[in-house]
């Protein structure tokens, strides 16, 4: 089986098995970064295209650069399309966590963008994801049950859909977007407030129930601890932008007292 398929599967296990696995999100586009958090020791990587400049060709940097490290790289579309989709996963993406799956509709239309018929609707053409070529045919024979495929709960309308949203065959997991949902629940940051802690336990209960990874965008290390504790297995734990802003903080800050 390609190297790709591999990663991607032992992730897999570890969340069946209920193993904790903590990921780093990538807004920066030096590929350096990945190779930085693989060796570090994350288990899992995002290429967000979303809310950065990174696209197609740097998450295929960052595939390159995180090759020789046990780091699943995922790639994070700027939204449900099926030929963004397609195109990071063409590259060599080992998933997708797309962003703003509100129903079960959209979280099927999210599992056919990741397959190939007759189990989805993806296009064929697996240029590095099938090794240029050396493993393509095996590629296309394994994808389907391979990679990973996660939805970012971020929406109000998503929390009442949860149920229908987990149920979806081939979604792996969710991952909890904190920022998006306290916005849509009218309480911008407050992580803390009943409401949002009820829509959050929601979703947890709802993975319990289907048999799916629980995760969550972690806003600190208490948060990430808590979230572990509670039995999540996806701890989006940072980012390269955070870290690298709260250390030149830190360190500044330490420096101006003396």
């Amino acid at each position: 089986m390609t190297m790709q398929l591999e990663k991607a599967l032992k992730l897999k296990s570890r969340l069946r098995a209920g193993t904790p696995s903590f990921g780093a999100q990538i807004g920066l586009s030096d590929p350096a970064v990945a190779e930085i958090f693989g060796r570090a020791g994350f288990d899992w990587l995002v290429v967000d295209t979303e809310h950065s400049a990174n696209n197609a060709g740097t998450l295929q940097s960052m595939l390159q650069a995180a090759s020789y490290t046990d780091a699943v790289v995922l790639g994070r579309p700027l939204r449900l399309d099926t030929d963004e989709i397609r195109r990071l996963l063409d590259v060599g993406a080992h998933g997708i966590l797309c962003p703003f799956i509100n129903n079960g509709e959209e979280a099927s239309r999210l599992v056919q963008a990741c397959r190939y018929p007759p189990d989805g609707v993806r296009g064929y053409g697996p240029r590095r994801a099938g090794a240029y070529g050396f493993d393509s045919d095996e590629y296309f024979q394994k994808a389907n049950g391979a990679l990973l495929v996660l939805a970012i709960i971020e929406s109000d309308v998503a929390i009442n859909n949860i149920d229908e949203i987990v149920a979806v065959d081939g979604i792996d997991g969710v991952v909890i977007g904190p920022m998006d949902l306290s916005i849509s629940l009218g309480l911008f940051k407050q992580f803390e407030h009943p409401t949002y802690i009820a829509a959050v336990d929601q979703v947890r209960s709802a993975c319990s129930k289907h048999g799916k990874a629980m995760g969550t965008g972690c806003y600190s290390l208490e948060h990430a601890a808590r979230c572990r504790q509670q039995g999540d297995t996806l701890l989006l734990v940072g980012g390269d932008d955070v870290f690298l802003a709260n250390e030149s903080r830190r360190w500044i800050g330490a420096l101006r007292s003396k």
